[in-house]
């Protein structure tokens, strides 16, 4: 079973989920850094108020420090509810004086009288805040340290409380951006959604542009190019529609014909009779068969399909040598001469071999066909800059100035078309130009009659020509 893809709004909810649960984590963590470093503050002080009051109880006379802490004093001292609580009184050797533990010194002493310090030890293997109070020192300059301790399960208590009661708003801000997120997402995606019912609604006949009033940028630019592309998609089905009306206009008569003259042909007794009845048959066919091959011809250049065409460099001569000599037992049938004209310079075209030889046997066929006997043919192919100019000119009728752009179109043939032909030739010579990016002119001979076909097709710069 096939798994269903994830919807484009599932897809960000998966990129974005992620760096807000990021960030929510990294936001409880600065909660509880900060809640906990409130609450040593507000510790600290009580335990700076406790040790400064054990302070107040050492008196010095003669020299000596003596304590006066009641019995309920010290009980006092060190009852807590929740933590303990450790208290020492030292003298600047580190001998203890007083105290219910010993307790770690201060990192860094500072002597001055009635200084207070913080900082965090371990007793008995718990971690403990401690305070640090220096007690002003006699004539005969002797500190005491008093030091306070407790165990910090308060501080942690108070901060998990703080923390849990901002969690509950907290976890609904983050399902709230959720929420927001997936409806934001659905309602920015809204436009997709349409966009791609109203491409749904649409069939084969109905082209016509999709609506872009209203779109955000992103989808508008997407539906431009669709519509492009539909825009493109109908002028093709056009294009092909009224092929296939010409071609069945165009093929309907030589069918016909060949039907009439079979007809006729099995009515035939004599036996020449018959044999003529049969040779006009098969002129009939080869005509209907030339015909349809040219159709064939003319529907794959122009579909333009560049990944059905093989392009490499082609030798412009041995192009032409082979193109002509297959053309020459027609041009003789026809007492036509034939001649090709050698190139100034070795060059070569990037392109289709099979398209380049099609066209160029098209233009040599076409000035064959209109050429009268005892007419010549004259090929050519020259490098001129960065293009091959292939040439076939003929001393035929030729094609009036008017008419020069109308023949490149298919089934159109010229009013002194005078042979059979299908005026397709010319047509199918001008898409496989295209196909290969060149351009195809028409004019008179040199001598102002016939007609010079002239096809400019880019050459192959700074490459070796290889023998085909």
């Amino acid at each position: 079973m096939r798994s269903e893809r994830p919807s484009l709004r599932q897809r960000l909810l998966l990129w974005l989920l992620p760096p807000i649960l990021l960030l929510t984590g990294v936001w409880v963590w600065a909660t509880h850094a900060t809640v906990l470093h409130f609450a040593n503050r507000v510790y600290d002080w009580a335990l700076q108020d406790t040790a400064q009051t054990l302070a107040g109880q050492i008196q010095v006379e003669h020299g000596q420090f003596e304590f006066d802490l009641p019995p309920a004093a010290h009980r006092m001292l060190e009852f807590d509810e929740a933590d303990k609580v450790y208290f020492s009184v030292s003298d600047d050797q580190e001998r203890q004086l007083l105290g219910n533990r010993v307790l770690p010194p201060a990192p860094v002493h500072d002597p001055a009288p009635g200084k207070t310090r913080f900082y965090d030890a371990r007793v008995n293997d718990q971690a403990v805040r401690l305070v640090e109070y220096t007690v002003p020192n006699d004539a005969s300059g002797r500190l005491l340290f008093v030091r306070v301790a407790e165990t910090l399960h308060k501080r942690q208590a108070m901060a998990r409380d703080v923390l849990a009661y901002m969690m509950t708003p907290q976890l609904l801000f983050l399902l709230s951006i959720v929420f927001l997120v997936w409806h934001g997402v659905g309602r920015g995606m809204a436009p997709l959604g349409q966009v791609g019912d109203a491409i749904a609604r649409r069939t084969h006949e109905d082209l016509s542009p999709l609506d872009e009033s209203g779109l955000p940028a992103e989808v508008h630019e997407q539906v431009l190019v669709i519509n492009d592309l539909m825009a493109r998609l109908g002028r093709t089905i056009t294009a092909q529609q009224r092929f296939i009306a010409d071609a069945t206009h165009q093929l309907r008569t030589p069918i016909t014909v060949l039907c009439a003259q079979a007809e006729l042909a099995l009515r035939i007794r004599d036996a020449d009779e018959l044999h003529a009845a049969v040779a006009r048959l098969n002129t009939t066919a080869a005509r209907l068969a030339r015909q349809a091959n040219q159709l064939l011809s003319l529907s794959r250049a122009e579909s333009r399909l560049a990944g059905t065409l093989d392009f490499a460099p082609v030798d412009v001569a041995t192009l032409v040598e082979d193109v002509v000599a297959k053309l020459v037992p027609a041009a003789l049938a026809r007492q036509i001469e034939i001649s090709i004209e050698p190139a100034n310079e070795p060059a070569a075209v990037h392109g289709d071999r099979q398209f380049l030889s099609e066209m160029l046997a098209n233009l040599v066929d076409n000035a064959i066909r209109y050429t009268p006997p005892g007419g010549q043919v004259e090929v050519s192919a020259r490098q001129s800059g960065g293009s091959v100019a292939f040439t076939v000119t003929d001393n035929g009728p030729g094609i009036a100035e008017a008419e020069r752009q109308r023949v490149l179109e298919p089934f159109y043939r010229g009013a002194n078309a005078g042979a059979d032909g299908s005026g397709l030739g010319l047509a199918i010579a001008h898409e496989i130009v295209a196909l290969h990016h060149g351009h195809i002119t028409l004019a008179a001979g040199p001598q102002g009659c016939g007609l010079m076909v002239t096809v400019e097709i880019p050459a192959v710069r700074g490459s070796s020509i290889k023998p085909d």
